[in-house]
């Protein structure tokens, strides 16, 4: 499997064309099309947030559903 996901990643990124050389007049809407995420990558707006823990815990009660909180140390981009 991990193989497998090796080989797909190796096959997207060479598929990927380089970006333009450099930013200019003519090169702008490109980089701007790159740069801009995609609608997948925007999937986590969809998901109802709610702003504090204890506004979850309130949610779940009523629900009857569990929640996750997950809590981590360090610097999300482990840049500690």
């Amino acid at each position: 499997m991990f193989r497998g996901l090796i080989g797909s990643l190796v096959v997207v990124l060479a598929a990927a064309a380089p970006p333009p050389a450099e930013l200019n007049d003519q090169t702008l809407a490109e980089w701007r099309d790159r740069i801009r995420p995609k609608s997948a990558e925007l999937c986590f707006a969809t998901v109802p947030w709610l702003p504090t823990l204890w506004d979850g815990v309130i949610a779940a009660q009523q629900q009857d559903k569990p929640i996750l909180l997950w809590a981590m140390n360090g610097h999300p981009l482990a840049c500690t």
